[in-house]
């Protein structure tokens, strides 16, 4: 039987910064150096029911919606910035030289699943810590979704 080698040039580490973060984002980082990958963070702001309530209930009619749309573009912009402190704070400035940050906003495993896609990447990483013997056995429900959904490895880091 003859083996392939396997290879990364792109992974994608999504985080929803739990008290693990940092162990599950090093390594993510570690995978990326050995492989010489791109390493793109993301993290999603999940707006699943503002973002129902605006399309699919029709709340778009009102024009106060322009000013939740400017809102929602701030909101999703400080998210950036806080992001980016926390990465800083726990790693250091230089960091950034070696990773992409993202921020986006919507159902966090279509989001993570197209983000995937459209960056090219061939493996993700998440975190998962389980808290009672139910969750370790069911996984996160993101987690989990993204598993089953993905065409792509995904790289699950449980922590104790």
């Amino acid at each position: 039987m003859k083996t392939s080698v396997i290879t990364y040039k792109h992974i994608l580490y999504t985080t929803e910064f739990s008290e693990s973060w940092k162990d599950v984002f090093s390594h993510a980082l570690g995978i990326a150096k050995q492989y010489k990958a791109k390493l793109t963070l993301l993290y999603v702001l999940n707006t699943e029911l503002i973002d129902l309530l605006t399309f699919d209930v029709g709340l778009e009619r009102f024009p106060s919606m322009d000013k939740k749309f400017t809102d929602a573009k701030d909101f999703t912009s400080n998210a950036r910035n806080k992001v980016l402190k926390k990465i800083t704070d726990a790693f250091g400035k230089s960091i950034l030289k070696n990773i992409n940050v993202l921020v986006e906003r919507g159902n966090p495993v279509k989001i993570i699943l197209s983000v995937a896609e459209e960056k090219e990447c061939d493996l993700i990483v998440m975190g998962f810590k389980g808290k009672s013997a139910l969750e370790d056995h069911t996984i996160g429900n993101t987690v989990n979704r993204v598993l089953h959904r993905s065409k792509l490895p995904v790289l699950v880091i449980h922590n104790i």
